[in-house]
């Protein structure tokens, strides 16, 4: 599971852990997948995200935060 960095443009930082990082038009969500279904772990409004960081851990066992590119939205209409 990875482990995301959220910076919002309020200075706040938090940290989630997901299995998912997806964007709509306006809402980025984090997701995990639990018994055969995908739930939303959270949400928070692209408006006020200013960048999300991915932590790594390299071979020697220190953490690498790494700037994610936001992706792009998937289409919420089936």
């Amino acid at each position: 599971m990875a482990t995301y960095r959220i910076q919002t443009t309020d200075g706040a930082q938090r940290t989630q852990r997901a299995q998912l990082m997806r964007t709509d038009a306006n809402t980025l969500h984090f997701d995990d997948r639990i018994g055969g279904a995908w739930h939303t772990v959270l949400t928070l409004p692209l408006t006020e995200v200013d960048h999300v960081q991915r932590r790594f851990t390299e071979n020697d066992g220190k953490w690498v935060w790494l700037t994610e590119q936001l992706p792009a939205p998937a289409d919420t209409h089936a």
